[in-house]
């Protein structure tokens, strides 16, 4: 299912956010800078958000991160309609990693909304 598709309906949204190595102070300001795009992309999209899974830390080039996990696994058994993130490099750096993870939210029938892209360029 991609973005474009979709419409607001009844079904949740999840968010996740992915800051990569960094101080404890960067970290904790790249991560609200991620809540905010997200909120704020959701509002004009009337989104209701249901859960977010974070990811301080690690690199988008590695697929072992146990946000990432999370979402994979909650979206496995729940039903969520959106993913939203604030650019899609957040989900992942790595393009085989990405087509992996593409994939299981493609399974689980749940598009991924790139806030960026309904706000403006993401600072992150």
């Amino acid at each position: 299912m991609s973005a474009e598709d979709w419409s607001p309906s009844d079904l949740p949204a999840v968010s996740y956010i992915r800051v990569a190595p960094t101080t404890t102070d960067e970290a904790e300001r790249q991560v609200e800078r991620q809540q905010a795009q997200i909120v704020l992309a959701a509002d004009r999209l009337r989104l209701r958000m249901a859960d977010e899974f974070i990811d301080v830390g690690y690199s988008g080039m590695s697929i072992d991160r146990p946000g990432l996990r999370r979402l994979l696994d909650h979206v496995a058994v729940h039903r969520v309609g959106f993913c939203v993130v604030a650019t899609r490099d957040r989900i992942s750096e790595d393009p085989e990693h990405m087509a992996d993870i593409d994939q299981a939210l493609d399974d689980a029938m749940v598009a991924i909304v790139v806030a960026a892209d309904h706000i403006g360029p993401a600072a992150n």
